[in-house]
């Protein structure tokens, strides 16, 4: 077998994988995570130690670090590379965030003219439409009452994933021009973890009113562990699934332990083993996402809609479970319809 032969054998297995499947997941217990705790209802307390949004979040960073890479590399062009980028993301995400802006004026406690005249309404659309949702996360006069006025809390991972975009070809640029590949992760790994040690060791000095820290750990440098994990699967990818059953079992006890006492120094490189360990390793999975790529509809539309049904508190008039599992549903239906009507035909785009 030649190199060409090799290496289009190599593309084969990479592509035949349960990325789909694992980004579904994250995305399902996201949504669960957020009914718990932005509804506080009393009888769904309980099941909030059982949904991890952090985990979920840091999965989908891991995952974007394999296959973004993928993408970069295979695409050889950085002008293409940031336009597939941008067809991929901002359709659904300028319309989540200018439908929101309009739809929720029928639920402020302003009038229309009050409303549109309002200047927060214009600071939301700038913070969000530029991808620093933390400036402006609520819209005048709406979900007051809530735990959160937020109008999409979950848009702040949409930021740290343009910076991964952005810095991305600088990463790989590093990469190729070390002959020890390793160096390179190394390093970079190393300044995340500085990073979050910083933030740990500021938050232990300084007193708790310095919510800013967490605004700052929550910033692109504060998941580069992760993301520079996944994109280590790329590269390494032979090594890795040469000896994936056995660095599974190492992976499995290093991340639980770590999850245990909160820890997070070698939990992005264990997390991503596991991740690649089941993404190769359940083949009956493979095609969960032939009808489609709905996670990301899934995970910027579900809370608004959350947050709707708290304000209108519908979980307290009517059956919580059934209202829970009618949320589900309608994020579901905006994530096929999304996926159909916008994504993929942008996608299709030249």
């Amino acid at each position: 077998m030649n190199i060409l032969e090799k290496k289009q054998e190599k593309t084969q297995l990479m592509n035949k994988n349960n990325f789909d499947f694992l980004r579904f997941l994250f995305a399902f217990i996201v949504i669960l995570s957020h009914i718990i705790d932005l509804s506080r209802f009393p009888d769904f307390i309980f099941l909030k130690k059982y949904f991890d949004t952090h985990l979920s979040v840091t999965g989908f960073f891991i995952i974007s670090g394999f296959l973004i890479t993928g993408s970069y590399v295979k695409t050889q062009n950085i002008r293409l590379y940031f336009i597939k980028r941008a067809k991929r993301l901002l359709p659904a995400y300028l319309f989540i965030v200018l439908f929101s802006a309009l739809f929720f004026s029928i639920f402020s406690i302003y009038n229309f003219q009050e409303y549109f005249s309002n200047s927060m309404l214009y600071k939301y659309l700038f913070a969000n439409l530029f991808f620093v949702n933390f400036i402006q996360p609520c819209l005048p006069g709406v979900f007051l009452n809530n735990i959160l006025c937020t109008i999409n809390g979950a848009l702040w991972t949409i930021k740290v994933e343009v910076s991964f975009y952005i810095i991305l070809p600088i990463i790989i640029l590093l990469i190729t021009k070390f002959e020890k590949k390793i160096v390179v992760f190394v390093a970079i790994y190393a300044l995340g973890l500085l990073y979050i040690l910083g933030l740990y060791l500021t938050n232990f000095i300084l007193p708790e009113k310095y919510s800013f820290l967490l605004i700052l750990k929550h910033q692109l440098p504060g998941f580069l562990t992760y993301f520079i994990s996944g994109i280590s699967l790329f590269y390494f990818f032979d090594f890795y699934m040469k000896y994936k059953n056995k660095l599974a079992i190492i992976a499995i006890i290093v991340f639980s332990i770590e999850y245990y006492f909160n820890l997070e120094i070698l939990r992005p490189i264990a997390m991503s083993l596991l991740i690649l360990y089941f993404a190769y390793g359940f083949k009956f999975l493979n095609n969960w996402g032939k009808y489609g790529d709905f996670s990301y509809g899934i995970y910027i539309y579900h809370f608004p809609i959350i947050q709707l049904v708290v304000s209108l508190n519908l979980l307290n008039k009517f059956n919580p479970y059934l209202v829970a599992i009618s949320i589900i549903s309608t994020v579901f239906l905006l994530a096929f319809l999304s996926w159909n009507l916008l994504e993929k035909r942008f996608l299709k785009r030249g």
